[in-house]
């Protein structure tokens, strides 16, 4: 499926109709505007006409809205409904903005939207689906093309499976993409090197795997100021489990396990390729969390980055570890004025916010507000759980600094925050556990390809706070 911008709106066959106001050349189509009424419980409708014109079939979808604000209000449910109507006719469509007087902002959301909607990973079996939609907008095409363009790319590595995406393959991946920017060095830390820097939980965790892990960091400088926004995440191309291995039913979606990586690579992707004015770093380790003779096991206790000791009480517990040495690691390196860590954190964040909320945490309550307003209006809804400093109680160890995780499995998404803690000092630090969103099925906007929540936030909060 592909979205294309053109300026041909004459073929217009998707017509918006906020408030009875549209002007069709078609008099049929016209006559049926001018005639609709909503019943009184409809905020919106969705029509599918045929019209024929020199003896071919032309298909038109209509979408009545009451006003703008219904529009944003049921975005998702409309889009949902569009899709059907699309895809039922297997055509391609055009579509113009020009002829309404939305605001840039309700466009662009309409167009995102409906681009992660129209996505299909069909890299591994033959598509012969036809449709695609022209849209005449006045946005920026270019950006949000890139924009679209760079989550689509994104969420193709999420559905790649372990066998063909892994730390090597990964790493080939990243220097590919970015292989001609000038503005950007790559920096690769590889298996023997991790005890030299310190990093001992990653190489006591990912010292048997059959692919060596590495840490992968993206130096995007464009100014003379020695001050970096860094992103941070951390991608397991396969999380088995550890020792405390997965139960069938998740086992199976473990490739996937490498969203917060997706997430924060393509929002860099989509900055430094529209020339963002600001420095940035992107740091990732990649790996892999399998069963081994060699692989650590509960009880173990390892020395961090910052010199603590952490307890191992669970080995499925292991994307905290190796955020807190990867956090650790580049606000030592680099002076950072905000930094964003991703991750499929915790399933304790489906049981506070369910499947359609992220979390988020940190310690500044104007950016944490700033996140809210920005995802709740892109439709990719966060909210901030409290940072309870009592349960840090619940990580404690009697023979090490800290434990990894705690024994009890109440509060999990709150106690993983305050380990977290631990090894940052920035106030400007915002953790996103954004585990259920990104991997539910039942999001009907999203279906079965895996959503792509979160990197449009992202992007539009870096923007907002530089």
């Amino acid at each position: 499926m592909k979205i294309n911008f053109t300026n041909k709106s004459n073929k217009n066959n998707i017509y918006l109709i906020i408030n009875g106001k549209h002007k069709i050349k078609n008099k049929e189509l016209q006559a049926y505007v001018e005639n609709f009424r909503f019943e009184k419980w409809e905020d919106f409708k969705i029509d599918k006409i045929n019209t024929i014109k020199n003896n071919k079939k032309h298909t038109n979808i209509l979408i009545f809205i009451k006003n703008e604000k219904k529009l944003l209000d049921n975005i998702e449910d409309i889009i949902i409904k569009l899709w059907n109507e699309i895809i039922s006719t297997n055509d391609k469509f055009n579509m113009s903005f020009k002829l309404l007087k939305l605001d840039i902002k309700t466009q662009e959301i309409f167009i995102e939207l409906l681009a992660q909607k129209l996505y299909k990973f069909s890299n591994f079996k033959e598509d012969k689906s036809k449709y695609s939609i022209n849209i005449d907008s006045n946005i920026n095409e270019k950006i949000i093309q890139n924009k679209i363009e760079s989550i689509y790319f994104a969420r193709n590595l999420m559905n790649m499976p372990a066998n063909i995406l892994n730390p090597q393959t990964y790493e080939e991946k990243i220097r590919n993409i970015f292989k001609n920017n000038k503005n950007i060095q790559i920096k690769v830390i590889k298996w023997k090197e991790l005890e030299k820097i310190w990093a001992w939980w990653i190489y006591a965790v990912w010292k048997w795997s059959s692919y060596e892990p590495r840490m992968v960091i993206l130096e995007y400088k464009v100014n003379k100021k020695n001050e970096y926004d860094a992103f941070i995440w951390k991608w397991v191309t396969f999380d088995s489990g550890g020792y405390n291995i997965k139960p069938t039913w998740y086992m199976e979606d473990m490739h996937l396990d490498m969203w917060g990586s997706a997430v924060v690579l393509w929002a860099f992707k989509h900055l430094v390729e529209t020339w963002y004015n600001k420095n940035l770093i992107c740091a990732i380790w990649i790996v892999e969390n399998l069963v081994s003779e060699k692989a650590y096991s509960p009880t173990d206790i390892i020395k961090m980055y910052n010199w603590k000791t952490v307890q191992v009480y669970n080995t499925d517990a292991e994307w905290r570890l190796i955020l807190a040495d990867t956090l650790s690691y580049v606000e030592d390196k680099y002076n950072i004025n905000n930094i964003f860590d991703f991750a499929t954190l915790t399933g304790a964040a489906v049981v506070a916010l369910w499947e359609d909320i992220s979390v988020i945490e940190g310690r500044n309550e104007k950016l944490l507000n700033t996140i809210k307003k920005i995802s709740w209006e892109l439709k990719e809804p966060t909210w901030e759980l409290p940072l309870f400093k009592k349960y840090k109680n619940k990580l404690k160890s009697n023979f090490a600094d800290i434990a990894n995780c705690s024994k009890s499995r109440g509060a999990w998404t709150i106690t993983a925050w305050l380990f977290l803690s631990e090894f940052v000092k920035s106030k400007n630090w915002i953790h996103f556990d954004i585990a259920w969103p990104e991997i539910s099925e039942n999001n009907s906007l999203y279906w079965t390809w895996w959503s792509w929540i979160i990197i449009r936030t992202l992007i539009n909060v870096i923007k907002k706070i530089n």
